[in-house]
């Protein structure tokens, strides 16, 4: 009876012991091994090669077949080929087929690299950035850097500034149009599905805030691409 009673006891202390180190294990709302959302790191190698055709495609990482596709350049009259092996963060890609430029896809990730469509980062952007808007909004733009959330650049500028200037006519009207696209950091938050343009030092200042970082001092309210790369360094891992 004494041995019986002793096995009971040492049972109840095991269970209660389990419970009070390992009560994760118990947690049906969290599983050993689980990464919280809001704590997910991001890598390009969750991307397998494909098209994802829509950001809910791409959040849920289904990818459709990847049809043969090449990458060409971006600027001149003549899309040229771009060699397999150079790494370009700016790109048009066009179907091998029917030499087609690729559109209406979201993103596509293709020997190694992700690329994700200009024209998603007005349509997913953050209030407050529906105006920056680019001149080709078919081109795809390499992710430099994936953490905590994804990071890219592209040459962008305020629509409605640009706009005026292309409304003033002539050649002059457009040149200006045209000279006012900087190239600017991008931030994707996946979670938020959004898209955050750090268009000048104010906006720039306001992300490093709400990221615990100190801010930074710029020159006529303008941010540097070297300086938002640094702090992207600091913040995405």
């Amino acid at each position: 009876m004494y041995f019986k009673k002793s096995i009971v006891i040492l049972s109840v202390i095991s269970i209660s012991f389990f419970n009070s180190s390992f009560g994760q294990v118990l947690d049906s709302n969290h599983t050993v091994g689980s990464i919280p959302a809001n704590n997910y790191m991001f890598s390009m190698s969750d991307y397998p090669e494909g098209f994802y055709v829509t950001l809910e495609d791409f959040i849920n990482k289904k990818t459709t077949k990847l049809n043969p596709v090449e990458r060409r350049t971006i600027v001149g009259l003549e899309k040229k080929l771009i060699h397999q092996n150079s790494i370009v963060d700016h790109i048009f890609l066009y179907t091998i087929a029917d030499e087609t430029k690729l559109t209406g896809v979201f993103a596509v990730s293709l020997n190694g690299n992700l690329y994700v469509q200009q024209k998603n980062f007005r349509k997913y952007a953050l209030k407050g950035d529906k105006s920056e808007e680019g001149d080709n909004p078919n081109s795809y733009h390499r992710v430099l850097q994936a953490g905590k959330f994804l990071y890219l650049e592209a040459e962008l500028a305020n629509g409605w500034s640009k706009g005026l200037a292309y409304g003033s006519g002539g050649a002059i009207g457009g040149v200006i149009g045209s000279s006012m696209n900087r190239l600017k950091g991008i931030v994707f938050d996946i979670n938020k599905k959004e898209f955050n343009v750090l268009k000048d030092c104010k906006d720039f200042n306001e992300f490093l805030t709400s990221h615990q970082l100190e801010n930074v001092k710029c020159e006529n309210k303008k941010i540097d691409i070297i300086t938002v790369r640094e702090n992207i360094n600091k913040i995405i891992r």
